[in-house]
């Protein structure tokens, strides 16, 4: 009975530091990504990989991927740099593995950010142009088609009012020889180019707009618009190029 004293104390001790190092056995790998929760679009988001104490290699490697957007700095580090440009409205995933993680390490994880839209349009034209020559119109159409291109997520709006002298049909034909150009020659998806007739003014007026994701189509200011009465058809204008499509 006197030598079970001893025994029983050494399984007791040996018990219980077992049971401590159960509890303080370090685990290895990614815990979690850092980084916020919500992004206005165009702020530069970085996110950085949260690991343990216990990494398997001195300088660990980490793939990053993306549901959208683009890594602008840090591919392969612990921290990322990520481009929110015209990523208004989405949610964006990014998924970081450790390259080489042992088995039983966490050797991946994924966080959600959301890109915020951006504000509603407030009716300002990103260019507006009357009757000018087919070459101008051309110049105008290729800078619009950079905003949009620009701006991956969004649509472009075309609202065209005839003048109050004009031919039959003008609005149809121009409205339609512009997106043509848009989408045939500058490659933009004809999708995201919507086309709107507002009737007639006393000049003719075309305005161009780069409309956010989620945001409503601009509709017609009808407080300038002529009455149909009023309107004088004329002749077809003769075409002054033929570059335009």
């Amino acid at each position: 009975m006197v030598r079970s004293v001893p025994l029983l104390s050494l399984f007791l001790l040996l018990t219980l530091a077992s049971a401590v190092r159960a509890q303080t056995s370090p685990t290895c790998g990614i815990v979690d990504v850092e980084g916020p929760s919500e992004v206005d679009p165009g702020t530069p988001l970085v996110l950085k990989v949260k690991t343990t104490g216990n990494i398997h290699t001195t300088k660990p490697e980490f793939k990053w991927t993306l549901s959208a957007g683009e890594i602008t700095a840090g591919q392969g580090t612990e921290e990322i740099t990520v481009d929110t440009v015209g990523l208004g409205g989405l949610e964006l995933v990014a998924t970081v593995e450790l390259s080489g993680a042992p088995t039983g390490c966490k050797g991946s994880v994924s966080r959600i950010t959301r890109v915020n839209l951006p504000p509603p349009v407030c009716g300002l034209a990103f260019d507006s142009y009357g009757d000018i020559s087919a070459e101008d119109e051309e110049a105008r159409l290729d800078n619009f088609a950079i905003q949009l291109s620009n701006v991956p997520l969004s649509s472009g709006q075309i609202i065209m009012s005839a003048g109050q002298e004009t031919f039959k049909n003008e609005t149809m034909e121009r409205l339609a020889r512009t997106k043509s150009y848009l989408v045939n020659v500058r490659d933009i998806d004809p999708t995201r180019i919507l086309t709107t007739d507002c009737g007639f003014t006393q000049e003719l007026n075309i305005r161009f707009y780069v409309i956010p994701v989620g945001v409503a189509p601009l509709t017609c200011d009808t407080s300038s618009e002529v009455p149909f009465s009023k309107v004088k058809f004329t002749k077809r204008r003769p075409k002054s190029s033929k570059r335009l499509r």
